[in-house]
């Protein structure tokens, strides 16, 4: 194996162990399965299709260089570095940013997930870091944009089964939560926290999927079947995608998801694929012809869903002569593909050596995405903004995306 194949293959096996642990519906509108939990359910009509949340534009970007977290503006300006003792393995999927960018532009709120101090989840508030709680089975989390709500799962091997346990609060009632949800799976697929909704500041619902526990390899996408929905209000839990589907991502107001149907746990060769909630209609965008073809994932809805990016990949990382190539393409919400974006077209402006994937990782407004472009490094990264209608690119900040900043 070549140096740089193992270096990326080192990175990924890192970020899937330490940060982790469908059925195809016709075009008629969605009526999902309730899903018994352990504890009585009140089995009622599936939750209303109105939006759950707003379109909220980011003012801002966070990403880790060097062991340290910086805050961007959209512009590419520094406003802050924000001391996070601790933390390791900065990522999405372990940190969440839990507020406001105060006025001076410092001391950014943070949860995060420590495994340096005692597995545990840490509250850094105005630059005071203090322990929520000890979570040594840790398995991934989410939260509300610029909230201190969160959902986190762990993962815990008992016997031959694999436990996953769901918890949601706020910082303040973490600390004495209880699971809203526990999964007993002997195939060893942990439960994954997709999305929050909230209504002020209440946690109202909590969408979560499943994903294969510890497996490491030539991976692009996370693993992931099924998409259910549970309502804290009445307990109830709502399927809305199968065993075959891979769902990527939600649209902020809960109107569209964007998903795969896999074939494979790893390899992941499905088309990119959108599903209105309300209609019931299948949009689907087909993929590139390339050799060693490995799907698509990795998608963003725009704040108001007039476009999506994805990710698409061919080739392999940890072949003797590494061959993986990556494209971002965006499109709009009637199944036309608009921009496409190659990986060694981004090479001039992220300022890295070599450029060796890029991915969305989100959109600063409706025409505005920003691109992760990394380097022979994993973490030798950086953050592109493109303006879609006219296709121009331009270098906002060196480092790993960790988060946007929101007003």
């Amino acid at each position: 194996m070549k140096k740089r194949s193992f270096r990326i293959y080192l990175g990924i096996s890192i970020f899937i162990i330490f940060t982790f642990g469908c059925s195809i519906f016709s075009s008629a509108p969605m009526e999902p399965a309730p899903i018994t939990q352990q504890a009585p359910v009140q089995e009622e009509a599936a939750p209303t299709a109105q939006p759950a949340l707003t379109a909220i534009f980011p003012t801002g970007v966070v990403t880790e260089k060097d062991g340290t977290l910086t805050l961007f503006d959209r512009e590419g300006y520094t406003l802050a570095q924000v001391p996070t003792q601790g933390l390791s393995y900065p990522d999405k999927s372990n940190l969440h940013i839990a507020g406001t960018v105060p006025l001076d532009g410092t001391n950014l709120p943070l949860i995060y997930f420590s495994f340096e101090q005692n597995n545990s989840l840490l509250f850094n508030n105005h630059g005071q870091v203090t322990t929520l709680l000890s979570v040594p089975y840790f398995a991934g989390m989410v939260g509300a944009a610029g909230k201190p709500l969160i959902a986190y799962s762990t993962a815990e091997f008992l016997g031959e089964s694999l436990v996953g346990n769901l918890y949601v609060g706020t910082t303040q009632s973490l600390p004495v939560a209880e699971p809203i949800l526990s999964d007993n799976d002997p195939q060893g697929w942990a439960v994954v926290a997709i999305a929050v909704d909230v209504d002020g500041n209440q946690v109202t619902g909590v969408w979560y999927s499943k994903r294969p526990w510890g497996i490491g390899g030539d991976i692009v996408f996370e693993p992931r079947r099924t998409l259910s929905y549970l309502e804290l209000k009445t307990g109830t839990a709502y399927q809305y995608l199968g065993a075959e589907a891979n769902p990527s991502v939600l649209s902020a107001d809960r109107e569209w998801v964007a998903y795969t149907n896999d074939t494979s746990v790893g390899a992941g060769v499905g088309a990119m694929t959108i599903r209105n909630f309300i209609t019931g209609e299948n949009i689907s965008y087909p993929l590139l012809n390339a050799i060693d073809q490995r799907g698509a994932g990795e998608a963003s809805f725009s704040p108001s869903n007039h476009y999506l990016a994805w990710m698409e990949a061919s080739g392999w990382q940890m072949a003797e002569i590494p061959n993986f190539h990556s494209v971002v393409r965006v499109g709009n919400m009637n199944g036309n593909v608009i921009a496409e974006f190659v990986d060694t077209a981004l090479l001039s402006v992220s300022g890295l050596g070599t450029v060796q994937r890029v991915e969305p990782v989100g959109w600063f407004d409706d025409n505005t995405l920003v691109i992760m472009a990394r380097g022979e490094l994993w973490d030798d990264a950086a953050l592109i903004s493109v303006d879609i209608p006219s296709n121009t690119m331009s270098l906002v900040a060196q480092g790993t995306f960790v988060g946007f900043t929101y007003p």
